[in-house]
């Protein structure tokens, strides 16, 4: 139970730093930064689906200092070659 509570504040301290900035570009831009560098990762990335087009977009991304940004690379993704990825 100690963890869940942990855990519950760590998001409501993100949840409150995002909530400060004015547009949810930038509140999303905040709360995957908060969390990047709370665990201490290299980079968190958000993708949005086109299940029309059968392809992936990476819309947001945080990386930490000294990461290089693979946003503009992670355009147009094809479904079938993470599902591959995710099914090894």
């Amino acid at each position: 139970m100690q963890t869940i509570i942990r855990y519950e504040l760590v998001i409501n301290k993100a949840l409150r730093s995002a909530l400060m900035l004015d547009t949810p570009d930038e509140q999303i831009n905040e709360f995957i930064r908060f969390f990047g560098k709370h665990i201490g990762c290299d980079r968190i990335y958000i993708f949005e689906d086109n299940k029309k087009e059968h392809v992936t977009d990476n819309t947001y991304e945080w990386c930490r200092q000294g990461i290089e940004s693979e946003i503009d690379y992670l355009q147009g993704v094809d479904m079938d070659i993470i599902k591959m990825e995710y099914s090894l």
